[in-house]
């Protein structure tokens, strides 16, 4: 993964928008309203959860065993809410449009495959957590992005 890119990138989007996740969930309840039920009304505390959560990450991408256990343990988490894989997917291309929007004509290619990159590893981490007994999300489940839309190459 490329980290100063992804940083600087984060960095571009979180001074033009300090909101922007809050806007990127606008946009993954317009996209996929059904989502929308696995939260409360209010999106603000959960958006200010993932902006901690993507800048956490970013800090560990050097400490694999931090990011196993940290995303493991977020994976069983979703999972236990009913987060299936497809969504994943729709998280990264609702997450990645919302961030090329607020850069606008600073946003570049290489920012979107670097972000895409990096959604599609920390979603395989996440999902590689996931309970195998349950036939949704057992080790034949479809656990690539490949839904996630405008941005693949």
């Amino acid at each position: 993964m490329d980290q100063p890119l992804l940083e600087r990138s984060l960095a571009l989007v979180a001074d033009a928008d300090p909101d922007f996740t809050v806007h990127f969930y606008e946009r993954l309840f317009t996209e996929h309203p059904s989502v929308q039920q696995l939260f409360g009304e209010e999106i603000r505390p959960q958006a200010t959860m993932l902006q901690r959560a993507i800048v956490s990450v970013l800090e560990h991408l050097d400490d694999p065993e931090w990011l196993r256990t940290s995303l493991g343990s977020l994976g069983r988490v979703h999972a236990s809410l009913g987060v299936t894989p497809q969504m994943y997917g729709w998280v990264a291309t609702s997450l990645v449009d919302t961030m090329a929007d607020i850069g606008g004509e600073k946003w570049t290619d290489d920012m979107s495959t670097a972000w895409k990159d990096a959604l599609t590893a920390v979603a395989a981490m996440m999902l590689d957590a996931y309970p195998t007994d349950s036939s949704d999300n057992g080790p034949d489940s479809e656990r690539s992005l490949s839904g996630s839309g405008r941005h693949r190459r």
